[in-house]
Formats: C-alpha cells, structure tokens, sequence
C-alpha cells in the first residue's frame, strides 16, 4: 500500500477557550488552557497515519523542548519523524489559539520560527523514497519556494500531488498549477483569485476561475456547508455532515489528509470529496489539533451514517 508523503510545518499550539472571541483592544478571561502538538504538516501527516496511511514528514523545528514535544508525539501516533529536521539556529513553531467555547470558532496567531528554516535543497534526501508513496501534500506554512520545487519534483516521480492552500500568504496561480488538487478554504479561494466569495454560486464561479487558469482539480472547502468539487467537466456541492461542533480547530487539515489519503486509496474524486468531508466532521467534535485528527473507523462510521456527502 503506498502511502502519504506530507512536506509542511510543525508548531506547537497553545490553545484557551474563551466565551467569545475577543475584539482589538479587549481583554477576556478564558480558561482550559492546554499545550497541544500542531501545525499544518505535523497534523496531516499525523491524521494520514490515523486514516491508515504510511505516513512520513519533511519538515523542521528547532533543538528545544518544544521540538522534543512535537517529534515524541508525531512518533506516537505512527508518523514516521526520520526526516524532521533539528535546527540549532532558530526556535519551534508556536501558534496562540483562542476557541470560542459555545461555536468553536477559533483565531490564530503563529511564529513559524524554524518551519522557515527549510530550504529547497532540504527535499534532496527524500529522491530516493518517493517511490514508497502515493501522495504528496503540502501546505503554505513554509516557504513557498520549497512547496514549489516539492510539487515539481513529486509530480517528476509520479505522485499525485495536493495543495492545502492555507493559510493565505499571497500564494498564486502559478504555484498552484504545479499541483494536480488544490483544495482552498474561501478564504484561501478569495486570494488565489481576487474575488470576493460568498455562498456557493461565487465560489463556484471562483473555483472554475482556477479550473480556467490550468489547475486540473479544485476542492473548496466550505465549513459547515461541506465541499465543493470543480474539474474541467463538473461542478459538484458535496453537503457537510451535521456533528455537535467542539473546536473547527485542525478539521481542514483533517480535511486535506482524508482527501489525500482517499486518492492514496484510488478512491475516485467524488468519493475521495465525501472521504475528507467526514474527517472534517470528525475533527471538529474534538478540542485542539492534533488530538481531533480522526482514525480511519471515525471516519467510515460517519460515512456509513449516510445523512450528508452523499
């Protein structure tokens, strides 16, 4: 079985719940404070392993304790960590997370620290492995330089290749043609196309945009109204699963990881929409990152529910 090669960032993410998100300026007393393993790259490849992929990341953090949390728990939950790169130059990835604890709503803020540390050449240990995977999937958390020449050199070896188009970072058309599935938040979708996006006929109208411009498959993901699929030849709305929602924390990684996982699968990309619509659900029904990734069961018995995705 050929599994899942992630290329991305690791944080560590320091998450408190508080009754709303504050405004600028105001101050709000949270509680349940918690220290969780995150970033893009560390909680795909984690959620890929949970899917039931042989799951392996590139990626760097620093020679801190924090770098010591995050690569014990990528180890413990199946991810191989061999090609994590240790820099003494430059500190972990931090992210501060604020959850609003009756929507689950969250904002973010992030020093990337040592994801920025990864350069092109750092790909240059992974030319004899490729072909032990099915998948490759990227993210915008680290540079955009090194997503490009990865996309560039997967394809090369015959990987299917995913974008996680997030966060946004001015990425353009031309990065994500490198790509054959792009998948944008409409957040994400509004800056690969200066359009404004609001409800499913403009961001289906944006998504063909990008189908026009030469990328060959677009997924948006749509929260809590699901997915929207766009080729050349289809538009399809994929409805969301109705779930007791926790933390939207991490659910678009789980997003991106099902679907990378799905097409690892040979799933085609109808089925491999619904796939990562049910890991989104699942990961919003959890509080933090990584700890909402969702396993392989979750998922199908969310799938065999059958009342969304379908």
């Amino acid at each position: 079985m050929a599994g899942v090669l992630v290329v991305g960032s690791l944080n560590l993410d320091m998450v408190i719940t508080v009754p709303h998100i504050p405004m600028p300026g105001e101050n709000v007393h949270g509680n349940r404070f918690s220290m969780v393993a995150g970033g893009k790259g560390g909680n795909q490849a984690l959620a890929a392993a949970r899917l039931g992929q042989d799951s392996c990341l590139r990626a760097c953090v620093g020679t801190d304790a924090f770098g010591d949390f995050l690569v014990e728990a990528l180890e413990g939950g199946g991810v191989d960590t061999f090609l994590v790169k240790r820099s003494g130059d430059v500190s972990t990835g931090v992210a501060l997370i604020a959850v609003e604890e009756h929507t689950g709503m969250n904002t973010i803020v992030v020093d990337p620290g040592a994801n920025m540390a990864l350069i092109s050449s750092d790909l240059d240990v992974l030319e004899s492995s490729y072909g032990s995977y099915g998948t490759a999937l990227y993210q915008l958390e680290i540079p955009l330089e090194v997503v490009a020449e990865g996309a560039r050199r997967a394809r090369k070896h015959g990987l299917a290749t995913v974008l996680d188009a997030g966060p946004p970072r001015g990425a353009n058309v031309e990065l994500a043609r490198l790509f054959d599935v792009v998948s944008p938040n409409e957040r994400e979708l509004e800056d690969l196309t200066g359009r404004r996006v609001g409800g499913l006929d403009s961001t289906a109208a944006a998504a063909h945009e990008l189908v026009e411009a030469g990328i060959r498959t677009v997924v948006v993901k749509m929260g809590e109204f699901g997915a929207l699929l766009a080729t050349k030849s289809n538009t399809e709305h994929i409805p969301a699963f109705s779930v007791p929602a926790v933390d939207s924390t991490g659910a678009g990684d789980a997003f991106s990881a099902g679907l990378a996982v799905a097409l690892c699968d040979g799933k085609d990309l109808l089925d491999a929409v619904r796939f990562a619509n049910a890991a989104g659900a699942c990961a919003v029904t959890v509080l933090g990152a990584q700890p909402s990734m969702p396993s392989r069961h979750d998922v199908e018995r969310l799938l065999a529910r059958g009342e969304a995705g379908s």
